[in-house]
């Protein structure tokens, strides 16, 4: 029994020009932490089995020697268990792509300093001699991301690879602002997730956070999706708390009508990952508060409610200190890889609204 991480141990991440073992440690921290890389440059090689392995096993080696690989210090996945020897990929992280039709204020991808990427490299061959060669486990978890997967142009393919064909576990990262009728096939099978970021429960805050006029397109995309109780519960719904804009009780209420009219039961509320990722997620109680609160209303009204694992992580500590975390946030920051809208939004940050507005 010792110290490590299951993604450590069997996962792989693909990122534009790079292949690692997770995404958990992303190279935009303050202290530079980069991802636990495979391959620092990579553009959709064949990886050969021996390689592939030779390069985690330099990972899961320091941590079964009872030490920390340096790009995986405080990540909150690190747990003491009895961990398996066998070589095989258990979770896939897909975000080598990052062409979106939305432009989602605390996007990740806008800190890039490139333009975003239909994809890097095609990933369907890679993935398919990968199970052909046993290296991916049936029943693999596949978590795809990056930019939005309806628009993506392998995402039928990966649909009838992974999903359709019962290989694997699929959980996707959709807008839902265009319809894709092989997605909703794929849910319907049961074995494919999606999480629906909506953030919100009126068109004019949709606008502002998504920086896009799709509010009623998503809502009547959302609806066919849910056509069915298979793909229904398949569905979840997801609340990202942004600080000053949609931190208030008042808003939360609305996105929860809107969840059951569809007919949607799985709420996950979760918090802008800038912040998370700044303060070495350690969430000031605000948040801990204001979200603690949203999951007892959603509770209370027979949701399926979780939160978001920097919650989960941090939810043992109710009174955590406030740490003054935007003092040290924008001394910390290189600004040139924010838009106006981060900036301003960080330098005359307020905390929002009165929990019980």
């Amino acid at each position: 029994m010792y110290k490590s991480c299951e993604l450590v141990k069997h996962g792989l991440c693909f990122f534009d020009g790079s292949l690692a073992i997770c995404c958990h440690s992303p190279a935009d921290q303050i202290n530079g932490q980069t991802p636990p890389f495979i391959r620092d440059t990579y553009n959709g090689e064949i990886v050969p089995k021996e390689e592939l392995f030779q390069a985690m096993d330099k990972y899961a080696d320091i941590f079964k020697q009872g030490g920390c690989p340096a790009v995986c210090a405080n990540c909150f996945k690190i747990e003491e268990k009895e961990w398996d020897e066998e070589k095989y990929i258990n979770q896939i992280t897909i975000a080598h792509f990052t062409k979106c039709n939305a432009d989602c204020i605390y996007c990740a991808n806008n800190l890039a300093p490139h333009e975003r990427k239909q994809n890097a490299y095609k990933i369907y061959p890679i993935l398919k001699n990968y199970i052909d060669n046993g290296i991916i486990k049936k029943g693999c978890e596949f978590h795809i991301s990056g930019g939005e997967f309806s628009i993506y142009e392998e995402a039928d393919d990966l649909l009838d690879l992974l999903a359709i064909s019962g290989f694997a576990k699929v959980i996707i990262a959709t807008n839902a602002i265009k319809y894709s009728d092989k997605l909703f096939k794929a849910l319907n099978a049961g074995n494919t997730f999606v999480c629906v970021s909506l953030d919100c429960g009126s068109r004019k805050l949709f606008k502002k956070i998504k920086r896009i006029d799709a509010f009623d397109k998503v809502i009547e995309n959302l609806e066919k999706y849910a056509t069915t109780e298979t793909s229904k519960n398949a569905m979840h719904l997801k609340y990202i708390i942004i600080p000053s804009i949609n931190d208030n009780i008042k808003e939360f209420n609305e996105f929860l009508k809107i969840a059951k009219k569809i007919g949607i039961k799985n709420i996950i509320i979760d918090l802008e990952g800038r912040y998370s990722r700044y303060t070495n997620n350690k969430i000031d109680s605000y948040f801990i508060d204001i979200a603690l609160k949203m999951e007892e209303i959603a509770k209370e009204q027979n949701f399926n409610t979780e939160l978001y694992q920097f919650f989960a992580h941090n939810t043992t500590n109710k009174k955590i200190k406030r740490n003054h975390f935007i003092i040290n946030f924008i001394k910390s920051i290189k600004f040139k890889y924010f838009s106006k809208d981060i900036k301003e939004l960080y330098k005359h940050h307020n905390y929002g609204s009165k929990l019980n507005k």
